[in-house]
């Protein structure tokens, strides 16, 4: 540790650091438990005493620095050794022709809170400082919080070409001022700011370098730009998935590139790879009550798992569909290709699928094979044992529910004609004189 007695040396400050509103809170959050208030104080004052082409006249004294934080020579250097201790000042002893002896300061960048708690000997030193209560309220007050809102919402936020027009040109190659203006200009460990929702950069000439190889020129790429950025951005490309992409939709001699094309074959074969791995993590998981399964079959049940273990899934749809009187289309066999290369199931399971289509359907198609595929997976039922145990359970449940369910007859009671005409006969007598007098007597009168 270097000490000096003499409040007439020199000193310097060799660089400028900006102490932005964070790092004030976490040198007088943080630090300032470890170095003191005129810790803190010495350091800010340090941070602006930096003097870009110093002359030999404008140099300080540590009498100087005294003045300003009103510390004793010997409280300055114990104050600055706790400085150095935590590193946030370096000092180094340099000769200057004229002045002799110098004492030169950097002044280091004040880290942020995640940087301070990783390093474990500051941490430890805080937590002695300040005790458990007090730093377990410190780790809270610097830990991160989200919206709790934000997990489900969709992001609406416009892109930087969404909003600005900038030439092609300059957005795949920088103009040479700006080269020249970021070599010169330090970058932080942050690295390059985001642009409103782009969560894909494109290396613009990695791009056309490779499309250079197929010999599709750069104007080309240039021309479709603002439509390959929203393809890469939107299905999340690499540059390499892109332009392999876009091969399979050129033929031979070909030096255009078919937006529209390119559009489709991305949209078909988007997330196959995801896909994949998800299939194959389900198809990994251990089968369920294998040993209850197994009781609940019968001898065809049996003979089923042992036709569609011991078949390729296209044998197997040509015999289901030589049983049935039909033939076999391309678009089955397409069906059957996309189920065991795409979503990498196993062949034993996609010969249970084209079974179980073929008792709804009389053909193949990927609509219902995939609704069958789905609900088994989502079940857990990754073998064709599981597959015949559920199909079963399924189909006493939905008997059982027309058996409960048995709607109940409605009963017409049907009417006994015969009955109905005794019933309602009119009974055939004879009038009396005096009835048909009195009737002769009325008639007439309300006339």
């Amino acid at each position: 540790m270097f000490e000096s007695a003499d409040p007439k040396q020199p000193f310097y400050v060799a660089n400028q650091v900006a102490v932005s509103e964070e790092n004030i809170r976490v040198l007088t959050t943080l630090f300032e438990p470890l170095v003191g208030i005129q810790g803190v104080g010495l350091y800010i004052t340090l941070t602006k005493e930096f003097d870009e082409v110093p002359f030999a006249k404008d140099y300080k004294t540590l009498y100087q620095l005294q003045d300003q934080t009103n510390l004793k020579l010997e409280d300055l250097f114990s104050t600055l050794h706790h400085l150095e201790a935590t590193g946030l000042i370096k000092t180094f002893i340099g000769s200057n022709p004229v002045l002799g002896e110098t004492l030169i300061f950097e002044v280091e960048n004040v880290p942020s809170a995640g940087e301070f708690f990783h390093t474990f000997l500051l941490s430890s030193l805080l937590l002695e400082r300040v005790g458990s209560v007090t730093f377990n309220r410190l780790v809270k007050k610097f830990t991160p919080r989200t919206f709790i809102g934000l997990k489900d919402a969709k992001e609406v936020t416009s892109g930087f070409f969404d909003v600005f027009h900038l030439s092609a040109e300059s957005a795949i190659d920088a103009p040479i001022e700006v080269k020249e203006a970021a070599s010169e200009v330090p970058k932080d460990n942050k690295g390059e700011i985001k642009l409103g929702n782009e969560p894909v950069k494109i290396d613009w000439s990695f791009l056309v370098d490779l499309f250079a190889s197929y010999h599709i020129d750069k104007e080309e790429v240039l021309k479709h730009q603002v439509e390959i950025k929203q393809i890469i951005d939107f299905y999340h490309l690499t540059e390499q998935e892109f332009v392999e992409t876009s091969l399979i939709t050129m033929s031979a001699g070909t030096d255009k590139l078919n937006m529209y094309a390119i559009q489709n074959t991305v949209n078909e074969n988007f997330g196959l790879n995801r896909n994949k791995e998800m299939v194959r993590k389900q198809l990994q998981q251990k089968p369920k009550d294998a040993d209850k399964t197994i009781k609940n079959l019968s001898t065809a049940d049996a003979e089923l798992i042992r036709a569609v273990d011991s078949k390729t899934p296209t044998d197997y749809l040509y015999e289901l569909k030589e049983k049935k009187g039909g033939y076999v289309t391309a678009n089955e066999k397409k069906v059957i290709y996309r189920l065991q290369d795409q979503m990498g199931l196993t062949p034993p399971l996609i010969n249970l699928i084209v079974h179980t289509c073929f008792e709804y359907d009389a053909v193949l198609t990927n609509n219902l094979a995939d609704r069958i595929a789905n609900d088994w997976l989502q079940k857990g039922i990754t073998t064709p044992t599981e597959a015949i145990a559920y199909l079963k359970e399924r189909k006493n449940k939905r008997n059982q529910k027309q058996y409960y369910r048995t709607p109940k007859k409605t009963v017409h009671k049907l009417t006994d004609w015969s009955k109905y005409e005794k019933q309602n006969q009119t009974k055939k007598r004879r009038l009396s004189t005096e009835e048909r007098n009195k009737i002769f007597r009325e008639f007439g009168k309300n006339e």
